[in-house]
């Protein structure tokens, strides 16, 4: 497998490898207008999920913008690896593009037996849409009432266990960190997906979990779930009264997911722009905004050279502490 960052070691390095891969393409000098056909978005997970919706929503606005169709394409398998490589090795025309979470750019390319396509030199950062970050719940009825109670019990015992969507996502390198950062012993139990977590969580078969708020707002507003803290520097209006863990100190502890659109490496600069700009106003009308903030997450819009190091940084950051605590791709 190639372990695009195992050999890293200086942050100049990286910026040289980020400037001759992720941030920049190569023109195709096809000098045609963008675009004269429908586009496909790969979504590389099952449809329902809040990356699919994600896309969906602006996939609709995106359409309206080009007057050509953008038809979302969910190719699941492999954690998203399967449909990230359906996307790396299409033609770089602009009409096959990527819309991802963090899980199959920055963690699973180090965690993965094997990797059929490499993730710099085979696609191009466009943009990063959304910041979306994570909430440690636990279930209504649990006897934690606050982060401090789970924390002492944690301490005092080895017997509790956290939920996750799976090994190596960031469900589960989440509650390692946060293991880590307040010296705790938890057991780790894995599910196959993040409804199927919750559910046992709601049941009281597991403790905690820590989950995009997305997932679990409406099991926090109806009753069902209780926010103990935003893994977060900052608050989120839409739980505007729930403490973050830089608040109830643990400032390293920041957990969060992202999704961001990407394209075939080979895909011409001025289409990469075209998409940026476009996606951007989409972003930013009314109506998304406020959905957007409904659901916690926060728009970002990143320029293809800001999305492309930012990758790479998150790669280098979940990549060491999944190799640390043995993550496998399930």
């Amino acid at each position: 497998m190639s372990r695009f960052l195992k050999q890293s070691t200086a942050a100049l390095t990286l910026t040289v490898a980020v400037a001759t891969s992720w941030a920049q393409a190569t023109s195709t000098g096809s000098g045609q207008a963008y675009p004269t056909k429908p586009i496909r978005v790969v979504v590389p997970f099952p449809a329902g999920g809040p990356v699919d919706q994600t896309a969906r929503s602006l996939g609709a606005k995106l359409s309206t913008e080009f007057g050509q169709q953008v038809i979302i394409d969910n190719k699941g398998g492999a954690a998203g690896v399967l449909g990230a490589d359906a996307v790396a090795k299409s033609p770089g025309d602009g009409y096959t593009l990527l819309f991802s979470s963090a899980g199959a750019l920055a963690i699973v390319p180090n965690i993965a037996a094997s990797m059929p396509y490499n993730p710099q030199k085979d696609l191009i950062a466009v943009t990063q849409a959304l910041k979306v970050p994570t909430v440690l719940v636990v279930g209504a009825n649990s006897k934690y009432k606050t982060l401090a109670d789970l924390l002492a019990a944690a301490r005092a015992s080895d017997k509790l266990n956290y939920a996750s969507a799976g090994s190596g996502t960031n469900t589960h390198l989440g509650m390692e960190l946060l293991k880590r950062e307040a010296k705790l012993s938890m057991n780790h139990v894995p599910y196959r997906g993040a409804a199927p977590a919750l559910t046992d969580l709601m049941g009281g078969q597991v403790d905690v979990m820590l989950a995009d708020a997305p997932v679990v707002l409406p099991f926090i507003q109806g009753g069902k779930l209780r926010a103990l803290a935003v893994a977060s520097a900052k608050r989120i209006p839409v739980l505007k009264d729930v403490q973050t863990t830089a608040e109830l100190g643990l400032p390293k502890l920041e957990v969060y997911n992202w999704y961001g659109l990407l394209a075939p490496a080979k895909t011409p600069p001025e289409v990469v722009d075209r998409l940026y700009k476009a996606v951007g106003t989409a972003l930013r009308a009314p109506d998304m905004k406020e959905n957007f903030a409904q659901q916690g997450s926060e728009i970002v819009a990143s320029r293809p050279e800001e999305f492309g190091p930012f990758i790479f940084a998150e790669t280098a950051r979940w990549g060491a502490l999944a190799r640390s605590v043995g993550a496998k791709l399930d």
